[in-house]
């Protein structure tokens, strides 16, 4: 690992690394529950060194909080829908993909790096159960959002916060945000 001190961390927002953050680990109440999940040691270790853009694609898509569950099922076309968990004729993927592939197309290509809430239906990276029609999980995959910005930026650095569960984590992550951004 190389020595932080000679990447030229800073404290000036305009200086800063833009990473996206979904934003219930920065402690906003946007989770379907209206509760968050604010994630301390991201927000202590990499909120001052990082100029965190907060997005939560389920309130920019006009879900509302609190609103009910929804979860990925997979279509027999291949495609893959998020309908309410426990309301079927609840039927959010279109105004989800909007939103997603607005903000992939608007922001993700200003950022180095997106952390983002495992096992979300629009922000899980790899973890997000995509369930069959007899509701049973057939894989794991990516959220709705992460699914826009893997194809809008293919480049983009996505973790996961349960990736960044101690504090050499979060500075190994932090040492590779900068130098994504000097490129």
């Amino acid at each position: 690992m190389t020595d932080l001190s000679a990447i030229h961390m800073t404290m000036h927002r305009e200086s800063q690394p833009k990473v996206g953050i979904s934003a219930c680990l920065t402690g906003q109440e946007v989770r379907y529950d209206g509760d968050h999940k604010y994630h301390e040691l991201i927000m202590q270790e990499l909120g001052p060194w990082l100029d965190l853009k907060i997005f939560c694609p389920e309130v920019d898509a006009g879900l509302g909080m609190p609103r009910p569950p929804i979860h990925l099922v997979s279509q027999p076309d291949g495609q893959v829908s998020a309908i309410g968990l426990e309301t079927p004729h609840l039927d959010a993927t279109e105004s989800l993909n909007h939103s997603a592939h607005q903000f992939a197309a608007r922001q993700a290509p200003e950022l180095c790096a997106y952390i983002v809430k495992s096992r979300s239906p629009s922000c899980g990276a790899g973890s997000t159960p995509i369930k069959n029609n007899q509701d049973a999980t057939s894989w794991n995959g990516d959220g709705l959002l992460v699914s826009a910005m893997k194809a809008a930026c293919p480049d983009l650095l996505i973790v996961e916060e349960r990736e960044l569960d101690s504090v050499e984590k979060c500075r190994a992550f932090l040492e590779r945000c900068y130098l994504l951004s000097e490129r």
